[in-house]
């Protein structure tokens, strides 16, 4: 490998040598013609036809010779030498578009060949199929030399392309190559070359790029629905000649096009993660139809770690999996535990997307342009100069799903590293897809400079209200709550290419418990002050006090059992044994059992009070207990599957409740108060001994769809 890079340069000009007047003998037009399969836009025709190129949204000028600009994006430049606009003059069909095309043709292949931008093989594979697929609308009646200069161009451009491959392009880029080097080779069957260095490539590329549930090794869907395209192209290039299909060929589109399918939201548009856009649906409709003849939809993606839950109307999507591996991973964002959200065809909670413009680009790869939690400056992706991923996150998911009701638990320590904690997110699907529920925590950091973001779709209007906020589709009207402050902001939508004003829900993290020490010694300063007050008496003022609270879903502190993740997977699941009928309270002291008397009796009251509070009543399935324990032990959380006595509250009882902070306070003025009496009688002097930092109570939130 490393000689072929030495001899690169050397190879590439052997290969541009021009074929015409040497011992290669050139025909005068391609032994077959070959049909684009895509439709092209005639707005893009006219623009071109008039000296100007239109690509997405961004008008140009078109200057004489000019093929290639610093200034220009990447993107562009590659639309621009890569000549699939040639569909665009096709569809616009005028003569005049005809003229256009034959002079820009003319133009390409009457530049010297050492001047010719052709370094880039997966350009020079869009260009030469381009070429081939479009002969008839603007070479068939040019004049012979026109056609001769042409053939000799194919010629040359795939040599360049055999020079090249397989180390100059990566990815689904490198299937274009390819598919360039198939249309010469069944154009001009006189060159067996092309074919059998093709034949002998692809199995390679194949092997490379897919993974075994059929996705791309990239994780974008981008590149997934670029590569079905890619392979839907090469299987109708060689059905057109007539020419054995290569079984590994079959069999990887038979896989990645039910991947693709699995990738769309109901609107037909693929979910935005590492840089997708949603892009046309019928145009994916079309290349899944080429591609493979079923329309499967791939039940899972365990490969990829894309999560796909539907439940009734909704479905939801999750990146649970960490960037892609080197090499690949060009097009990685850093929004590990992100997730999108629609009901029917309207999508509701959604990513940022992607965007071809440098600044964009570089944007909308940070946290803050997903629906996931930011943790102030810190990223958990860290990038060198090179733009080369230095640190990667370990990311853990578990799923389970039980008559239609789907659960998710995830975690990442991308901000382990940087001081930041474990984050883990709880997601639950309801059975009838009325009812999405989630709970966020940061485990091991006592920092508050994180916050929770869930961008919406700009078809979306907000309305706020005393309980939340009602999201208001075209059909429907969903109600958003959570157990802290959130506020409404400004956010941008790149989905469909173009920047679009749209607005996103932003939570703020919720206030650090009191510390231990400081109840300590409030205890005792009143107990010398007023006399000591009954342990009984201060448990109900406790209660009380969060009781009355204005707002005591925003204000209660957490309680101070809650020991991170590990705990949170208990409480995620505490409501099962209750389900099957087991008695549980039978098991614990009887402090516990009276406090969580208490705590039913508030309980029953607030729902009272408040009817929008919805609240977790299914369980999930006994066996997927150790299957989330297996995949959170390499972050170190204990598992406490197998305890009987569940202090943390299930998430029926802690979503949107505040009544047990009182019992919490209370418990902990009990355990000070039974403390302090031991050290007096036994004459010992109590060592201080610093506290340790109170937990952060996770951020919970829940969408409910609203109906009469």
């Amino acid at each position: 490998m490393p000689l072929r890079r030495w001899t690169r340069d050397a190879r590439l000009t052997f290969a541009m040598r021009n074929p015409l007047g040497g011992f290669s003998r050139v025909p005068a037009a391609p032994a077959l013609t070959l049909r684009d399969l895509w439709p092209g836009n005639p707005l893009v025709g006219e623009r071109l036809v008039r000296n100007q190129t239109l690509f997405e949204g961004v008008v140009r000028n078109l200057q004489h010779l000019q093929w290639d600009n610093p200034a220009w994006p990447e993107a562009y430049r590659r639309w621009l030498q890569g000549f699939t606009w040639l569909r665009d003059l096709r569809e616009l069909g005028a003569e005049s578009a005809r003229i256009k095309a034959r002079s820009m043709v003319a133009t390409w292949i009457g530049l010297p060949a050492s001047e010719r931008p052709i370094a880039d093989p997966s350009i020079t594979g869009a260009r030469v199929a381009a070429w081939l697929s479009y002969y008839e609308f603007f070479a068939a009646a040019a004049d012979d030399d026109f056609r001769q200069n042409l053939m000799a161009a194919l010629i040359m451009e795939a040599r360049s392309i055999m020079a090249l491959m397989p180390e100059e392009a990566r990815g689904w880029r490198a299937l274009t190559a390819l598919k360039g080097l198939l249309a010469v080779a069944v154009a001009i069957p006189d060159h067996q070359e092309f074919l059998s260095r093709y034949l002998r490539l692809i199995d390679q590329e194949i092997d490379r790029q897919f993974l075994a549930d059929g996705s791309h090794i990239t994780r974008c869907p981008e590149d997934q629905f670029q590569a079905v395209r890619e392979l839907a192209e090469m299987l109708s290039i060689l059905q057109t000649a007539r020419l054995p299909l290569p079984t590994r060929l079959i069999e990887v589109a038979d896989r990645a096009a039910p991947a693709l399918r699995a990738m769309r939201h109901g609107d037909g548009g693929l979910m935005l993660f590492n840089g997708s856009r949603e892009r046309d649906p019928q145009l994916i409709e079309q290349v899944l139809n080429r591609a493979s003849r079923g329309r499967v939809v791939a039940a899972s993606q365990p490969e990829s770690g894309y999560i796909r839950l539907t439940s009734g109307r909704t479905m939801l999507f999750a990146d649970a999996a960490g960037p892609a591996p080197d090499g690949y991973d060009s097009t990685a964002h850093a929004g590990m535990l992100s997730f999108e959200f629609s009901s029917g065809r309207q999508r509701i909670i959604v990513n940022c997307g992607a965007s071809t413009q440098r600044g964009w680009a570089e944007a909308l790869r940070y946290p803050a342009a997903h629906s996931v939690l930011e943790m102030g400056s810190l990223s958990p992706l860290r990038r060198d100069q090179t733009g080369r991923i230095t640190s990667r996150p370990a990311v853990t998911r578990a799923q389970a799903s039980q008559d239609g009701a789907h659960w998710l638990h995830m975690t990442h320590d991308g901000y382990k590293a940087q001081g930041g904690g474990v984050y883990s997110r709880q997601l639950y699907l309801g059975k009838d897809g009325q009812t999405l529920r989630g709970a966020d925590t940061l485990e091991g950091t006592e920092s508050r400079d994180f916050c929770i973001r869930f961008h919406l779709h700009p078809d979306i209007t907000v309305e706020e209200i005393e309980h939340g906020f009602l999201l208001y589709t075209h059909e429907e009207s969903w109600l958003f709550q959570a157990n802290v402050p959130a506020y409404v902001e400004d956010s941008v939508y790149l989905g469909s290419g173009e920047r679009v004003d749209t607005l996103q829900i932003v939570l703020c993290p919720p206030e650090a418990p009191e510390p231990p020490e400081e109840l300590a010694s409030e205890e005792h300063t009143a107990g010398d002050g007023d006399g000591a007050e009954t342990e009984g008496e201060h448990a109900d003022h406790a209660a009380e006090e969060a009781y009355d609270a204005p707002h005591p879903e925003d204000d209660a502190e957490y309680p101070h059992t809650h020991s991170g993740p590990a705990e949170d997977n208990e409480a995620f699941y505490a409501d099962y044994a209750a389900e099957h009928g087991e008695d549980q309270s039978a098991e614990l002291p009887e402090e516990r059992q009276a406090a969580g008397q208490d705590e039913t009796a508030l309980h029953q009251h607030h729902e009272e009070d408040d009817a929008f509070s919805p609240l977790l009543h299914d369980a999930p399935p006994a066996d997927s207990r150790p299957y989330q324990a297996a995949h959170t032990s390499d972050l170190g959380l204990t598992d406490h599957s197998a305890d009987v006595a569940h202090e943390a509250p299930s998430m029926a009882e802690a979503l949107f409740a505040s009544e047990d902070a009182g019992s919490d306070h209370a418990a902990q003025a009990e355990q000070v108060a039974l403390q302090t009496p031991q050290a007096a009688s036994s004459g010992a002097t109590a060592e201080p001994s610093r506290a340790a930092a109170p937990a952060m109570r996770p951020v919970r939130w829940a969408l409910t769809l609203m109906t009469e």
